[in-house]
């Protein structure tokens, strides 16, 4: 074996015995090299550019490596192929499918590709030598292809594995969400439906608030927005936009005991003493009723904007 071989060899081990043509000149090697080891039997090409060692297995798994491969830097596994890689129950069938920043091209006739803006809001793990979106994208991007009642299924699967929680989704919603971005609205549904099965925490239901109204296309508030009264500290609210004076405030199941509504109460009727308008959501409100959430924030905004332009 030569020295390129076994450079080569080291770099196999750790992809389920591919070596690209990158690998070949990084350990050293030239085109030519590949193409002698392809005619001698040694290397069977697989994509362009990508070869498996002779006698390794062709299965699924190492297929969709050499697609990701092939597609170059920061392409993942993704969506249906993602699901199938994470072990869900009824994607055992998922063809190849990956998905690669914008600009990035890569067409396959068997590889189904998907350009995405937002890579980067997720994590890139490893499953079985694959790079694969995380299980919480993993299951927003499979949300624009399966109906409600198989989402909710695969949803509780990831939740029994430990892969996800309904805290972990709804801080997947919020990260991700903007209009029209597929999978957002069924997603968003199924938490909507059964979260309330598990304990929310307050975060969680500032989360959720969060991805509502982003969600909707109202702008983004300023979360844990403080308010002074010239140097004197008024109170800190949940979101605000402060702009219009509207403060949004989240309560959580610690809101239930009395002496956190006493201490509430004061800190309210400052604000709005000082011209805030402030709109209070209990959790069962958020998980039950979000489009009248939606619907306040909405028309809050809009009395304070006219407001602000009859006193100008």
């Amino acid at each position: 074996m030569s020295d390129l071989d076994r450079r080569l060899a080291s770099v196999a081990r750790r992809q389920r015995q591919l070596v690209t043509a990158s690998d070949v000149a990084a350990a050293g090697g030239a085109p030519h090299h590949c193409d002698r080891r392809v005619a001698g039997g040694r290397w069977q090409r697989i994509e362009p550019g990508v070869f498996l060692l002779a006698g390794a297995p062709l299965d699924w798994t190492t297929r969709q490596l050499a697609a990701v491969l092939a597609a170059g830097e920061r392409a993942t596994t993704s969506h249906l192929a993602a699901a199938r890689a994470w072990g869900w129950p009824g994607f055992g069938r998922a063809g190849l499918e990956l998905s690669l920043p914008r600009g990035h091209r890569y067409r396959r006739p068997d590889v189904r590709c998907h350009e995405s803006t937002d890579l980067d809001r997720c994590r890139i793990l490893r499953r079985d030598g694959l790079p694969v979106t995380d299980p919480d994208r993993t299951l927003l991007d499979i949300a624009r292809y399966v109906g409600a009642q198989r989402l909710t299924k695969t949803v509780e699967a990831a939740r029994r594995e430990g892969h996800v929680t309904w805290s972990s989704l709804i801080s997947t919603l919020a990260r991700h969400a903007r209009r029209g971005r597929p999978g957002i609205r069924r997603l968003r549904a199924v938490i909507l439906a059964h979260a309330h099965r598990e304990e929310v925490t307050d975060t969680d239901v500032e989360l959720l608030v969060l991805g509502l109204l982003t969600g909707a296309g109202l702008p983004e508030p300023v979360l844990h927005h403080r308010v002074f009264q010239g140097d004197r500290f008024v109170a800190e609210v949940d979101m605000a936009y402060p702009e219009l004076m509207v403060a949004i405030e989240c309560d959580g199941d610690v809101h239930l005991f009395d002496e956190v509504r006493e201490r509430d109460l004061p800190r309210q009727n400052d604000l709005i003493l000082r011209g805030w308008a402030v709109l209070r959501f209990s959790k069962a409100r958020v998980l039950r009723r979000p489009e009248t959430v939606v619907a306040e924030v909405r028309e809050a905004r809009r009395v304070a904007a006219a407001a602000r332009r009859a006193a100008s």
